[in-house]
């Protein structure tokens, strides 16, 4: 039984690895500042990247804000994303998906220079793989 429990740890942490690794991958490429996976309770699941006008902290108080939102919403209006645009053209984006038994918010702080859809496209793919 330990061994299962192990193994199971060790596939988290592997997928934790692949995620934060495609994460840093699209922060490189510019597609944005920094990008974090919540749970619906909040919990941190993943993270990448470090923007100097929001920290992570906000983007969870603002991401879990939302999520009550999103559940008010979800009958009648279903919510994916909601997009912020700040005065500095920092573009907040709060992506809302089902995955792993949860709603999860995939969060990005990008300068809204490179396109950012396609790169959560991907990793949202990922994360339900």
């Amino acid at each position: 039984m330990t061994t299962n429990v192990e193994t199971g740890n060790s596939k988290a942490a592997s997928m934790q690895d692949q995620i934060e690794s495609a994460m840093k991958k699209f922060c490189k490429e510019g597609r944005w500042e920094s990008s974090y996976l919540f749970s619906s309770e909040g919990f941190v699941m993943a993270g990448c990247g470090m923007s100097s006008a929001y920290s992570q902290e906000n983007v969870l108080e603002f991401a879990f804000s939302l999520i009550d939102i999103v559940k008010l919403l979800e009958n009648d209006l279903p919510v994916k994303e909601i997009m912020v645009r700040g005065k500095d053209k920092r573009i907040l984006v709060f992506r809302f998906f089902n995955a792993l038994d949860d709603v999860l918010v995939l969060a990005a702080v990008t300068s809204g220079k490179k396109g950012y859809r396609r790169a959560m496209g991907r990793l949202i793919a990922l994360i339900r793989s």
